[in-house]
């Protein structure tokens, strides 16, 4: 008898087990992320004349991450991923991002270095998606995981240009 009532709770624990490892199987993208970190950026002007800039990047409804770093333009600032303020966001499966560099103003609105739809798509397969604007900025992100998200339908650019890598 106790053998019986055993066997009876193994299988449906195994049954139970079975169901969840189906539907994570099949459905996984619904409920994927990838951690995105900053590899390396640089600036070619700034907008603040008297102190020195305070980069940011933020994705709309997230915290700002400050880039305590990036002081000076044309310097070409390279970051290992393992930095305290590291990773910049995480990417949802078929879920773009509006997000952007930006330069703390002190006087008016804070100045735009580019705004963009950053969507995991836009990783290639090595993990790199390099973001190119002329006269602000050039951008390099790693994301790994990114490749193997399920992509989202094709994102509109605000001049920037993507390069592959």
């Amino acid at each position: 008898m106790f053998f019986g009532l055993a066997m009876s709770m193994n299988s449906r624990i195994f049954f139970r087990c079975l169901v969840w490892w189906i539907f994570f199987s099949c459905f996984s993208g619904l409920i994927s992320s990838a951690v995105v970190r900053l590899d390396s950026i640089e600036i070619y002007n700034t907008h603040e004349w008297i102190t020195e800039p305070t980069v940011y990047f933020v994705c709309k409804g997230e915290n700002m991450t400050v880039l305590p770093d990036v002081t000076k333009a044309d310097t070409v600032y390279t970051f290992k991923g393992e930095e305290s303020w590291q990773p910049l966001t995480e990417l949802k499966s078929k879920k773009c991002k509006r997000c952007g560099f930006y330069e703390k103003d002190t006087f008016k609105s804070d100045d735009v270095f580019d705004e963009w739809e950053f969507c995991a798509s836009d990783f290639k397969a090595n993990g790199k998606y390099i973001l190119f604007k002329e006269k602000e900025l050039n951008v390099t992100f790693n994301c790994e995981e990114c490749t193997s998200l399920p992509a989202e339908e094709e994102a509109t650019r605000s001049g920037s240009v993507l390069k592959t890598v």
